[in-house]
């Protein structure tokens, strides 16, 4: 036997998988759709080397083990994908069925540990027509678990291809279908027509990992163009069609806005006021970033920032507070070295809001709505400068303890009379 085929395709499995894994890292289910091709291509390795007859050697009881871990990482690449794509009501009889499907496979592990020649002997070239003589009884115990998988693995993938999966993902999840039918088969073909068949996988595969990976960089760069940061990874994570199911949370607001502004911008050529801006935008991007904020609107001469969304922290009001200082300290001294009579004031809110991407077409936009929105900006507009004003459930849930003072006023929009607290109030030289 010519073991060079077999090498080849080894090769190019565990390629693929690397391949995958490099250039997604960052994602779950691409590791583990990386975890699996590189197991892939281990399993045809060592199936390679195998010998065709008895005696064989202790080694050979680990085929099943290594056929085992391949389709765990398979299947738990298509449980990932299922969750981010499928509902409630379908995720979780899709998770049990893709349960049951590993439990078969492993149970084909301890088999073969136990009888290593059902695997090398009764199931390789099983499906060799030119052979007369029926499979032994090896063959039927060993494939009965792998047919039973493949079966309810089958029926979990339609299921999530009609749901209608993330673009990105149902060119990876049909591949896939298509693919493990043709794994499985090229265990019990003849050796030499067996390279064949894998080879066709890998090439079916690659057409899908292709189609998967230029929708995903066409998608990243339009969406970074309009999104946050934060925003285009929860897109990339969990596909655009999950991404924009509105849904409740928990926020703190943070919304800024520079004092003196309109002034400045009448009595200044628009080149200055532009560097203005640029730089301020430049400083709160930067804060924004050191606490995990998401800057979901820069509009003119402020900015409205989300603690908690799409990213929820458990301790989100103190990074707000830390945020807002952070904003006083930095962003204030580079709009006051434009001018002494500028500066910045900063207000805080925390509430339930509903968060989601909205939009269509050529245009999305990350939208966080509710009475907490309205509040911080607000707030904003009752900060002087150099001042943080923040609602009392912001500081409680931070741990910070209510300043003595409070001021109740009625906000305009908001409707009724609000407890506001002038957390700190910024200086610089010339105050």
């Amino acid at each position: 036997m010519d073991i060079g085929a077999f090498q080849v395709v080894a090769l190019i499995g565990c390629g693929m998988g690397v391949a995958v894994w490099a250039t997604d890292r960052d994602s779950p289910t691409s590791r583990a759709l990386g975890l699996f091709l590189a197991g892939m291509g281990l399993v045809i390795l060592a199936s390679a080397y195998a010998p065709q007859a008895l005696p064989l050697p202790a080694w050979t009881r680990v085929l099943g083990v290594l056929d085992a871990i391949a389709f765990v990482a398979g299947t738990e690449w298509g449980i990932r994908v299922g969750e981010t794509v499928s509902s409630r009501d379908l995720a979780g009889p899709n998770r049990r069925l893709v349960r049951v499907a590993q439990a078969c496979v492993i149970l084909y592990a301890g088999l073969v540990a136990w009888r290593p020649e059902w695997r090398v002997l009764s199931l390789s070239g099983a499906l060799d027509l030119s052979i007369n003589t029926a499979p032994d009884t090896g063959f039927y115990i060993v494939a009965a678990p792998w047919v039973v998988a493949m079966a309810l693995v089958l029926v979990a993938g339609v299921r999530v291809l009609r749901q209608g999966p993330d673009k990105a993902e149902a060119a990876r999840i049909a591949s896939m279908l298509a693919v493990m039918p043709l794994f499985a088969a090229a265990l019990a073909l003849p050796r030499e027509v067996s390279p064949v068949a894998i080879a066709l996988g890998e090439i079916v595969f690659l057409a899908g990992a292709l189609r998967y990976h230029n929708v995903q960089g066409a998608r990243g760069l339009f969406l970074a163009q309009f999104l946050s940061p934060q925003v285009v990874e929860l897109v990339r994570k969990r596909g655009l069609r999950n991404a924009m199911t509105r849904q409740r949370q928990v926020v703190t607001v943070l919304c800024c806005d520079i004092r003196g502004f309109t002034a400045y911008a009448q009595a200044n050529p628009p080149e200055k006021v532009m560097r203005l801006l640029r730089d301020f935008y430049t400083d709160i991007g930067a804060v924004a970033a050191q606490f995990g904020g998401t800057i979901k609107d820069l509009a003119g001469d402020g900015a409205l920032i989300l603690l908690g969304a799409p990213v929820p922290f458990p301790d989100q009001p103190a990074r707000a507070l830390g945020l807002a200082r952070g904003l006083q300290r930095r962003a204030r001294r580079t709009v006051r070295s434009y001018s002494k009579r500028l500066g910045l004031g900063v207000g805080l809110a925390t509430g339930e809001v509903a968060v989601g991407i909205v939009g269509q077409g050529a245009r999305y936009e990350y939208v966080a709505v509710g009475p907490s929105v309205n509040l911080a900006a607000r707030l904003c507009d009752e900060a002087a400068d150099g001042e943080i004003r923040a609602d009392a459930d912001t500081l409680t849930a931070a741990g910070e303890a209510l300043p003595s003072r409070s001021e109740l006023r009625p906000l305009k929009g908001v409707g009724r009379e609000v407890a506001t607290y002038l957390v700190s109030r910024e200086r610089a030289n010339g105050d």
